[in-house]
């Protein structure tokens, strides 16, 4: 009679705990999928960003008299794709910064005393 409760009692406990981790792997991906939209919509703005410089650069290029002209130009292009790819970079690294150390709970710290 005793060994029949100890299982249903188990089974109770069992059920209770997979209920729970399901609660917390849900809201991780409720949380994922909230990240997830916003990364999205930062790397469009990144593409949209570089997209904008590349029509400049085709516009500067069929204005072009000249080698030196068209050197000045490309040069300039290149500069402006490389400052523009390091401040993506930079966005998003700072972006997963943030996402990583908003998910970590430091543990608590209490001074003696």
């Amino acid at each position: 009679m005793q060994e029949n409760e100890d299982q249903k009692q188990f089974f109770r406990d069992l059920g209770t705990s997979v209920e729970e981790a399901i609660g917390e792997v849900r809201g991780f991906e409720e949380n994922y999928q909230a990240w997830m939209a916003g990364i999205s919509e930062k790397l469009h703005g990144y593409a949209a960003q570089d997209f904008a410089a590349a029509f400049v650069f085709a516009r500067n290029l069929s204005q072009v008299s000249d080698f030196n002209e068209f050197t000045r130009i490309q040069i300039a292009y290149i500069e402006n794709s490389s400052q523009l790819f390091f401040n993506h970079a930079q966005d998003l690294a700072m972006t997963y910064a943030k996402l990583v150390l908003g998910a970590v709970t430091p543990p608590a710290f209490h001074l003696p005393g």
